[in-house]
């Protein structure tokens, strides 16, 4: 079974050479490795001259135009049927390949089998509790429970994913639209078409640095933005009915705002925002919703709002069909 692993590497001197040998290190010797310069303007250049390995490849492209557009460059260089990712700055762990091509050869039908992933600090010193927050993506191992939280976080490393070129193909490849999220957007489109699955094993190494702890330097969430262009369809479609999705959002004043940049990015019609929790609040989203006002509920994760996201699903609101829950813990 021949794997492509394959790396988008922009600007990635720092830590480029330790997550090559990571790759070439590893106990599974079958496979090629793919690696596409996205027109660093650094010692990339110099360092992947060094590569003397028969198994890799480089792919240098004169201009950055975004990871996405070049891991699809890379995929369709691939000559394997299963294509592992491989960040820039990011560790495999020694024997990551040879787990997830086991799992593969007793599971063929998977559209994608991920790990868990272990963070750590890069250039300057991450607190131990933050990196722990940076895991919390790890509580979610089954293969049921990924689908059903789809929408409330990104189920998935994308390092750490080993997923099949064919599944790749037939939903389109990397949105390269997006930024940081394209990732994210591939797992919501596969999700329809296959099985994924998530070795319950930490065999990736993913490394945080302060700059890419915040959402707010982001000139919007893409998180949230797949999500909700994501939950938006599955109203749609749950609704059966031919006009877009009106739907009531749930959160802190702070959560809201931000999401209102979120909506006009996705397109999605919000009838209102609430960020009340009186016992009054169930019942007056339950009426619009049973007058066919609304379409569905999105709740920005708090704690505050459980006991209305709770009163609604009492009230006949399924989850994942008309009642949604968007993570926004880094509220407070």
């Amino acid at each position: 079974m021949l794997i492509s692993v394959v790396m988008a590497v922009y600007n990635g001197e720092h830590y480029l050479q330790e997550a090559i040998e990571s790759i070439l290190n590893q106990s599974y010797q079958n496979f090629e490795f793919i690696i596409v310069n996205d027109g660093s303007l650094d010692n990339t250049a110099e360092i992947l001259k060094d590569v003397q390995d028969s198994r890799v490849r480089i792919i240098h492209i004169p201009k950055n135009k975004g990871a996405a557009n070049a891991l699809n460059i890379a995929i369709k260089n691939a000559s394997g049927d299963w294509i592992a990712i491989q960040d820039a700055d990011d560790l495999s762990m020694p024997t990551r390949l040879e787990e997830q091509a086991a799992y593969v050869r007793e599971h063929p039908h998977l559209a994608a089998i991920g790990t868990l992933k272990e963070c750590m600090s890069g250039n300057k010193e991450i607190p131990s509790k933050r990196l722990r927050t940076e895991e919390f993506g790890n509580f979610l191992v089954s293969s049921e429970h990924m689908k059903a939280y789809r929408f409330y976080i990104n189920p998935l490393c994308h390092g750490s994913v080993l997923f099949s070129k064919k599944i790749f193909k037939e939903v389109g490849g990397y949105d390269s639209s997006y930024k940081i999220c394209y990732d994210y957007d591939l797992w919501m489109r596969m999700f329809e078409v296959g099985p994924i699955h998530k070795i319950n094993k930490k065999l990736y190494q993913y490394r945080i640095h302060p700059d890419s702890i915040s959402n707010k330097k982001q000139p919007y969430n893409e998180d949230w933005v797949v999500a909700s262009t994501y939950i938006k369809k599955s109203v749609k479609k749950a609704r059966n009915s031919g006009r877009d999705p009106q739907i009531i959002v749930l959160g802190n004043f702070e959560a809201c705002n931000e999401f209102k940049e979120v909506s006009m990015v996705s397109n999605m019609k919000v009838y209102c925002y609430i960020n009340t929790t009186d016992t009054d609040t169930s019942k007056e989203i339950y009426r619009l919703f049973h007058e066919n006002k609304i379409d569905g509920v999105i709740v920005l994760e708090g704690l505050q709002f459980n006991n209305t996201f709770q009163a609604l699903e009492d009230k006949g609101m399924e989850m994942n069909k008309n009642l949604f829950k968007i993570w926004a813990g880094y509220w407070g």
